[in-house]
């Protein structure tokens, strides 16, 4: 079986895809090759003429595309959704490739792309959705089918002035809304607890796009998209990777090759290799500190502009370990082996200082970071805390107050503690 779809980096086609006989190909438009504009969708598939055709072991160009689509249950979600067998990654692209990450489009073969148009929706409306969760995804199919990639039901969505609107055909999305858990007596009030972690890192100092919190009265969490320039509605599509498409890596493959190794290949590819590592740095600490065990190598992403890799504003932080058993939380795996530390009761300093070594940060550099870290962390966590205590009172809130002050006490305090300063 022959199948092709046409490849677009914002408003301009790039070139196609290829699946012959289950061998995926991408060979870029000549129109492309000579534009001004022009640059590699990644460093493993070069600005060149001719087809670029995977191997059977090696397959650069089907990991790049596959890392577009969502994963785990909201993979599962889209492809009962669309009728296409799940393991059919060409076939869901096929459908859900006109919205992803960055500024790629994927369209059917010869199809034209279309402005599309903007919808306003009640947020009684985006409540029932939710609550029709999981027999239906969040976006109607005939507006916004989404390949964003992530493991949690995701909404694509124009917010502004509180007011929710949802587009159509090639018309961008501005943010990305998420619903609680779909298995929230396991992974309770993740919507709180995404924003305040996000909420806390901003605080901290590290570089995040503005999130807020609606109750419909479903509580939703919505985080800004930084793969945007320009104003509403006047906005077009950056060029963004994760960290397993910079690496020539498979979906799969974000949770064993999360490592410092990986992360210094990450931070060499940059011209600010020195800045980009400092960052790296302090975002696997503040993760650490926060107990999130979920930040891997999708949970990183780079902008490809003027011939460089730039790291983007963090996303997807939120705190993991307080859904262990009780009393568990310590036992809890790191997102990465930092030093001989794999879980985070078994963190100390020098497995922080090891771990830095090992990213090339400078050792007194690293110092003054921890220091710093752990000073900054604590004081607005706990800022933050009576924030959502003085909150207007809603449904859920009472729940929302134990679990920060988990956050804040069992993960924070207690992981601060171990390191004895």
């Amino acid at each position: 079986m022959n199948r092709a779809l046409d490849v677009y980096v914002d408003d301009t086609l790039v070139g196609k895809l290829t699946d012959e006989n289950n061998i995926w190909g991408f060979e870029y438009a000549p129109g492309w090759l000579v534009s001004e504009s022009r640059h590699p969708l990644s460093p493993h598939i070069p600005l060149r003429e001719g087809k670029h055709i995977d191997g059977g072991t090696y397959r650069p160009v089907q990991w790049f595309f596959d890392n577009l689509l969502p994963e785990e249950k909201a993979r599962d979600l889209l492809a009962k959704n669309v009728r296409v067998p799940i393991e059919d990654a060409f076939g869901l692209l096929k459908v859900a490739g006109a919205e992803s990450a960055g500024a790629i489009t994927l369209l059917p073969e010869g199809e034209q792309l279309t402005r599309g148009e903007v919808h306003s929706l009640t947020y009684e409306e985006v409540n029932e959705r939710i609550k029709n969760l999981p027999k239906a995804p969040l976006n109607r199919a005939e507006r916004k089918r989404m390949s964003v990639a992530g493991a949690q039901h995701k909404m694509l969505v124009i917010y502004r002035d509180g007011e929710i609107l949802e587009p159509s055909g090639f018309f961008p999305s501005t943010h990305i809304l998420k619903p609680e858990h779909s298995s929230p007596d396991v992974y309770y009030h993740t919507v709180r607890n995404e924003w305040f972690v996000m909420t806390l890192a901003k605080l901290c100092g590290l570089d995040v796009p503005s999130v807020d919190i609606r109750y419909l009265p479903e509580p939703v969490y919505l985080i800004e998209r930084f793969d945007r320039v320009g104003l509403y509605p006047d906005q077009h599509r950056c060029h963004v990777l994760d960290g397993c498409q910079l690496l020539n890596l498979a979906p799969n493959m974000k949770y064993p090759n999360s490592t410092a190794e990986s992360l210094n290949k990450l931070a060499q590819l940059s011209r600010m290799k020195a800045k980009t590592t400092l960052d790296i740095f302090r975002w696997a600490l503040f993760n650490a500190f926060v107990g999130n065990g979920d930040a891997h190598l999708k949970n990183l992403s780079f902008f490809i502009k003027d011939s460089d890799v730039v790291m983007t504003p963090h996303y997807d932080l939120l705190s993991t370990a307080i859904y262990e058993l009780p009393h568990k939380h310590m036992d809890h795996e790191l997102s990465q082996p930092m030093g001989k530390a794999q879980f985070l009761g078994e963190l100390s300093e020098a497995n922080i200082m090891e771990f830095a070594e090992e990213l090339r940060v400078p050792a007194s550099l690293a110092a003054v970071q921890v220091r710093k870290m752990t000073k900054a962390i604590e004081q607005n966590a706990s800022h933050l805390m009576n924030v959502v205590k003085n909150e207007e009172q809603h449904p859920g809130k009472a729940g929302e107050v134990r679990m920060v002050n988990e956050i804040f006490h069992n993960c924070i305090k207690e992981t601060i503690a171990n390191l004895k300063l």
